[in-house]
Order: structure tokens, then sequence, then C-alpha cells
């Protein structure tokens, strides 16, 4: 048997499975019907279970008689599923007045006076007005839930916006301290030339000291003009000797 063939004979079997239960519902009182029902309505679900799988391996036939023959049983399952959702649908619903009006016996007469029929109809009253509480229980806890939910988000809202403002205080502190690192080595530039200059007057001043000395001691009368300037040679390297040792 191929895929197709035993998807074809579960889906009949299935619909077939519902429509015994339906005719077993006939003669049975109003507990007894619901429970054929409800058995009734657990086997729709497998039936549309059996459809999917049906229309699945349908789609995959490539042979095109099968596709005509199978398409039509499936035209002919799907009105059938159809009825009986109709069905039992209707059947709900005269079991959900027979239970209303506290149930039926043989053809279909009614077994309460109307204190029963009064009193049933306030137990259902009862039963609605119950519900309802409950739902609007719910309701008010979901409208609790919503406010602190609310709540949550605006103190989130909050904490970002503060982290936003640190982050815009740390972004100017950044700039700022960048400008100062600048400055600073501006400065350190501007220092360093003046440092240059001074040692240089420095050094003039020490070669100026050391030539008037050396005049001073007649260093410079008595030699000839190459030994004078061996004699201010010795003169620039005892100045630059004597800065050395003063370490400048």
């Amino acid at each position: 048997m191929t895929d197709i063939a035993y998807w074809d004979q579960s889906y009949r079997e299935a619909i077939e499975d519902v429509d015994r239960i339906l005719a077993e519902m006939e003669g049975l009182d109003t507990e007894e019907a619901s429970q054929k029902l409800k058995a009734a309505k657990t086997k729709m679900k497998v039936v549309k279970k059996k459809k999917t799988s049906f229309q699945m391996e349908l789609r995959q036939l490539h042979d095109d008689t099968q596709r005509t023959t199978y398409g039509e049983r499936k035209q002919d399952y799907e009105g059938r599923t159809e009825n009986l959702e109709k069905t039992i649908k209707n059947l709900e619903t005269n079991l959900e007045n027979a239970e209303l009006l506290g149930g039926a016996s043989d053809g279909g007469q009614v077994r309460m006076d109307n204190d029963s029929y009064l009193a049933k109809t306030h137990q259902i009253q009862d039963q609605t007005e119950a519900s309802l509480q409950n739902t609007i229980e719910m309701m008010e806890n979901a409208n609790e839930v919503a406010d602190e939910t609310i709540s949550e988000l605006d103190r989130q809202k909050q904490q970002i916006n503060e982290i936003t403002e640190q982050l815009l205080t740390m972004e100017d502190n950044i700039k700022y301290a960048d400008q100062l690192i600048r400055d600073f080595s501006k400065r350190m530039m501007t220092d360093k030339c003046i440092q240059i200059f001074a040692m240089m007057n420095m050094l003039a001043l020490v070669v100026v000291i050391v030539f008037a000395i050396m005049q001073k001691n007649g260093m410079f009368e008595n030699g000839d003009d190459g030994s004078v300037d061996d004699q201010l040679a010795d003169g620039t390297e005892s100045a630059r000797r004597l800065l050395r040792g003063a370490g400048i």
C-alpha cells in the first residue's frame, strides 16, 4: 500500500468513526449524549490531522490519473467533514438548551416545573456572574502588571538618560584634557628654545670672560699670529671644558 492509499483509508475511516458516534447519540439522555458528543469532537481533531497528511501526500503525486482520482475523493471527504462539523455544532446547541431546561425524557417533554426552571436559571446566572468576576479580576491583575511594566520602563529610561549625560560629560572632559596636552606640548617646545638661547648666551659670555682674562695676562702680546690663534683655540677649548664641568 502506497502512502497516499494509506492516508486515504485512514482519512475515510476517521470520518466514518465520527458518523458512527453521532448515530449512537439517538435516543440517549442528555448526560450520555454529552459524553458521545465529546467523543465525536475529539475524533474530529483526528479527522483534521488525517486530512492534513492526506493533502501532503496528494501534493507529492506525479501521476495525473492518481491525482485526479484522489483529488475527487478529497473533495468528497471535505464535504462530509464540513457536514459533520455542522451537525456537531447543532447537537451541541441542542444539548445546551436541554441542560438549561433540566434535561428531556422520551419525546423531548420537559421534566421540571417552573420553580425548578427558575432555580436552574439562577444557577446559570450565578455561574455567569462568577465567570465575569474572574474575568474582571484577571483584567485588574493585567492592569497591575501593565502599571508595573510602565514604571520599570520609566526607571530604565531615567537610567539611560543619566548614562547618556555621564557619557557626554566624559566626552567633554576628554576634549579638555586633549587641549591641555596640546597646550603643554607647545609650552615644552617654547621652553626648549629658551633653554637653547640661554645656553648660547652663557657660552658666549664664558668665551668673552676667558678671552678677557687671557688678554689681561698678556698672552696675546709676545706671540706671533699663529700662536695667538692657538692660544685663542686653547682658551675656547678651556671654556668648553669649564661648561661641561658645570653641567651646562
